[in-house]
C-alpha cells in the first residue's frame, strides 16, 4: 500500500496509487502529508504519546485514506490539468467589459 507499511492490515477505503504520504513528527504528534502525484493536498496528525513510529503510520494511513475518499467525492477534485495560466499574450491594454 502506498499509504502505509507492506503486509499492515488496511480498512476501507483504499487509497489510489497516485496518493502517497510522508510522515514526520512534530513535538508531540506524528503529521502526515498526504499527496497527490507528489504535490502536498492535506497534513493529518495524531498525538505521538505512548506510540511508536510504526502505530501511528498505520493509524494515519488510516486517517488520510478516508480524507482521500471525501476529498474524491468532492464535484470539484477530479484530478486533471492545472488552468492555463495568463500570457503576455492573452493581455490586452483593452479596458475590461462586462
Amino acid at each position: 500500500m502506498n499509504l502505509d507499511e507492506p503486509g499492515k492490515p488496511h480498512g476501507e477505503p483504499l487509497a489510489p496509487a497516485n496518493w502517497t504520504m510522508k510522515m514526520l513528527q512534530e513535538a508531540n504528534q506524528y503529521v502526515a502529508v498526504v499527496m497527490l502525484d507528489g504535490e502536498p493536498r492535506c497534513r493529518v496528525s495524531i498525538a505521538a504519546a505512548d506510540q511508536d513510529e510504526a502505530t501511528a503510520r498505520t493509524a494515519l494511513a488510516e486517517k488520510a485514506r478516508h480524507w482521500i475518499k471525501e476529498y474524491l467525492a468532492r464535484p470539484s477534485s477530479v484530478p486533471g490539468p492545472a488552468p492555463a495560466q495568463a500570457s503576455q499574450a492573452n493581455l490586452s491594454d483593452e479596458p475590461a467589459t462586462r
